[in-house]
């Protein structure tokens, strides 16, 4: 991936420099210390991803957002945790990044774009899974949530429940890109959700709380899918 990176502060601009060398993914980058420079870059070139600085002297990191299209992921770098609900806003905003920033942090945001930049090859809508001693064709769209329970998953229909021999991570692996895992025992089908508020998700009868390891994925997905 091309990454441009920029941030009004040298030291930043570094430290983020020196985390994409550390990412093997990641084949190029550009640093830039203007935000007017990096609309004439942005306008220039094709970037995979732009590691942004919400406040720039010259102009707004939200105003450079205005010239970055959908095709490209953009991860803020902020101060602000206050910007974390308006990101959502931005259809572009994979994640963002409160200063001062860790490696570990920085490498699950790149993970997200990498995630999304290459959504799952896992595509169809059917898999067969293990029911007791006999396999089962089950059709993926009809699923509304999965729910782990012990080294079983149990996959829940409208009228009906599958009980499978396999945990959620394994099942999690075979399934196209409408599904969206809301915390360590549930999986559901973005599709068939009926309602977000609070930090739950309502789907049916079932209210399902989000984990807020994975709400920001959630609600990206959402807007792909939409």
């Amino acid at each position: 991936m091309h990454c441009l990176i920029v941030d009004d502060d040298p030291l930043i601009c570094d430290l983020l420099e020196h985390f994409c060398s550390k990412v093997d993914f990641v084949s190029n980058v550009t640093v830039t210390n203007s935000g007017f420079e990096s609309i004439n870059l942005i306008s220039q070139n094709q970037f995979d991803v732009i590691l942004l600085d919400y406040n720039l002297p010259d102009i707004t990191g939200k105003e450079i957002l205005q010239t970055v299209g959908l095709g490209t992921f953009v991860i803020m770098i902020t101060a602000n945790r206050d910007f974390a609900s308006e990101s959502y806003d931005y259809e572009q905003i994979v994640d963002f990044l409160v200063k001062p920033i860790d490696f570990a942090r920085f490498f699950k945001g790149m993970q997200k774009v990498q995630k999304q930049s290459h959504p799952s090859t896992h595509d169809t809508d059917q898999i067969f899974v293990k029911d007791g001693n006999k396999l089962v064709k089950v059709d993926l769209k009809q699923v509304k949530y999965i729910k782990s329970a012990a080294n079983y998953a149990e996959l829940v229909f409208e009228e009906r429940k599958l009980l499978t021999l396999m945990t959620l991570t394994e099942l999690a692996e075979k399934l196209p890109n409408y599904f969206q895992r809301v915390q360590r025992s549930y999986i559901v089908n973005v599709n068939h959700i009926d309602s977000i508020a609070s930090g739950d998700v309502q789907v049916g009868q079932e209210e399902i709380s989000i984990s807020d390891l994975y709400e920001k994925e959630l609600l990206n997905k959402i807007k792909l899918l939409k």
